[in-house]
C-alpha cells in the first residue's frame, strides 16, 4: 500500500500565497528595471548621435571652384579661384588642375602652356592651394591683370579658361572628406583622398621648374 502524504507535510511544500506574490513582484521589478536601463541605454546612444551629427553639421565645409575675367580690385583681371561656402574649415589636401584633359603641375606651366608662345615678359600672380580654407574665404590661386604688354596672352587665356576643370580634397576638422569635382554639381564623400593625382602646386618643384 502506497504511503499517503501527510497533509501538513503537503501544505509545506506548495508555495504560500504570499511568497509567490513577492516572487512575482520582484520578477515583475526586474524586468520593469531591465526595460528603463535598456530604454535609457537607447536613448543615450540616440542622444549621443544626434549631438555629433550637430556637431558636424555645425562644422560643414562645402568648397567651390569659379574663374572669372574681372575681380573687386580690378575690372580686367582673370582669376581662377577656390571658395569655402560651409560654415567649417576645409582642410585642402590635394588638388588636382587639369588644362583640355591634360593634368598641369603649377600655373607657370598651365598659363605658359595654354596661352603663350614663351618669348613675352609673363608676370601673374599664384597663391597656395593648400593649408586650410576658413569659412567664407576666397582664394584666387591664380591672378592674371590685363595689361598692354600681355594683352594677346590674356585674351587667349580668357577663352581657354573654360577648358579646365579642377578636383580637389578636402576635409573637416572630424576627417570627414569629400571629392569636389567642378563637372559636378556637389561634392562626393569619401573615407580618404585619393591617391594618383597629379598634385598642382603654387610654385614648381626643381625636377619640373622652367625658366
Amino acid at each position: 500500500m502506497d504511503d499517503a502524504e501527510a497533509p501538513g507535510e503537503a501544505a509545506a511544500d506548495r508555495p504560500q500565497p504570499r511568497l509567490r506574490w513577492l516572487l512575482d513582484t520582484q520578477l515583475l521589478m526586474t524586468i520593469t528595471t531591465l526595460v528603463i536601463s535598456l530604454a535609457l541605454a537607447y536613448f543615450s546612444f540616440v542622444q549621443a548621435d544626434a549631438s555629433r551629427k550637430m556637431q558636424r553639421t555645425e562644422t560643414w565645409p562645402y568648397v567651390s571652384y569659379s574663374t572669372d575675367n574681372a575681380s573687386v580690385d580690378r575690372k580686367d583681371e582673370i582669376t581662377f579661384s577656390l571658395s569655402n561656402d560651409g560654415v567649417g574649415p576645409a582642410r585642402l589636401e590635394e588638388t588636382e588642375f587639369l588644362y583640355d584633359g591634360k593634368p598641369m603641375r603649377d600655373p607657370r606651366e598651365f598659363v605658359v602652356g595654354c596661352c603663350s608662345t614663351g618669348h613675352q615678359h609673363l608676370v601673374f600672380t599664384t597663391a597656395d592651394v593648400g593649408g586650410v580654407l576658413r569659412p567664407g574665404e576666397r582664394r584666387s590661386f591664380i591672378r592674371l591683370a590685363r595689361t598692354t604688354e600681355n594683352e594677346a596672352i590674356w585674351e587667349r587665356l580668357n577663352s581657354e579658361r573654360w577648358k579646365v576643370v579642377v578636383r580637389t580634397c578636402y576635409c573637416s576638422i572630424f576627417d570627414d572628406c569629400w571629392v569636389f569635382d567642378s563637372r559636378r554639381n556637389r561634392p562626393d564623400p569619401v573615407k580618404a583622398c585619393p591617391a594618383g593625382w597629379t598634385q598642382f602646386r603654387e610654385r614648381p618643384d626643381a625636377t619640373t621648374a622652367r625658366g
